[in-house]
C-alpha cells in the first residue's frame, strides 16, 4: 500500500508538465539558442520565465518524478549513487537523463567511445558507481554496433565490477541475454527504467537528504 501510495504522488501533476517538458528538451539547443540571442519569455501564471528558466523549471521537476518512480521499484539501496559514466558517442540524445540525474544530486561524467571510458575509469580518483553505455556508437572512423558489449567485456576482464548498464534500442533488448551473459547488468528501454536500475546501485544523494 504504501508504495501504491508514493506511485500516485509520484504521477500527481506529470502529465502536462511531461509532455511539455518533452518537447521543449527535443528542441532545447534550437530553443537555447533563440532564447539567448532573442531574450523570448513564457508566460506561466502571472509570472514572465525565460525558455532556460522554464526548462530548468521543467527537469527539477521531472527529476523528482523520477526519483520518486525508482525509489518505487527500486529495493531500498544501502549505498549512495554518487558518480556515473556515460558513454554515448552522441550525448546529446541523453540531455534531459544527464541533467535530470545531476539535479539528483549525481555527478555525471560524459564520454564518446569505448577507449575515453577505459580511460575515465582507470583515471578516477574515486570509482565511478555505475556505467551507462549505448550498444551500438562510431568509433575509430566506422559504425561499431557492439561496442556496448566491448566496453562490458574489456571491465570484466579487467576484474572490474562496476555496474554497467545498457541504454536500450530495439535491437539492444533483443540482445538483453547477450549483454547479461557478458557481465552487463541490465538494459533499460526507457528512462525510467534506466532510473530504476540505477537505484538499485544506491539512493540519489537529493533523495537522501
Amino acid at each position: 500500500m504504501k508504495d501504491a501510495t508514493e506511485l500516485i504522488k509520484a504521477l500527481t501533476g506529470l502529465a502536462w508538465p511531461l509532455m511539455a517538458g518533452l518537447v521543449l528538451w527535443r528542441l532545447f539547443p534550437l530553443i537555447k539558442e533563440i532564447a539567448r540571442s532573442r531574450g523570448f519569455t513564457i508566460k506561466v501564471g502571472e509570472a514572465q520565465l525565460s525558455v532556460q528558466e522554464y526548462s530548468e523549471s521543467l527537469i527539477r521537476t521531472t527529476a523528482d518524478i523520477q526519483g520518486r518512480l525508482a525509489a518505487v521499484g527500486a529495493p531500498a539501496a544501502a549505498h549512495t549513487l554518487d558518480s556515473v559514466l556515460w558513454v554515448d558517442d552522441r550525448p546529446e540524445n541523453n540531455a534531459t537523463e544527464v541533467a535530470q540525474l545531476r539535479e539528483l544530486g549525481v555527478e555525471v561524467t560524459s564520454v564518446k567511445s569505448t577507449d575515453e571510458g577505459l580511460r575515465a575509469l582507470a583515471r578516477a580518483r574515486r570509482p565511478f558507481g555505475a556505467v551507462v553505455s549505448d550498444l551500438s556508437r562510431r568509433e575509430r572512423g566506422r559504425t561499431h554496433r557492439a561496442a556496448g558489449l566491448e566496453l562490458i567485456r574489456e571491465l570484466r576482464a579487467q576484474g572490474d565490477t562496476v555496474p554497467v548498464f545498457v541504454y536500450a534500442t530495439p535491437r539492444a533488448l533483443a540482445q538483453r541475454a547477450e549483454i547479461t551473459g557478458a557481465g552487463g547488468d541490465g538494459v533499460a528501454r526507457s528512462s525510467t527504467e534506466l532510473f530504476e536500475l540505477l537505484r538499485g546501485v544506491g539512493e540519489f544523494p537529493a533523495r537522501r537528504s
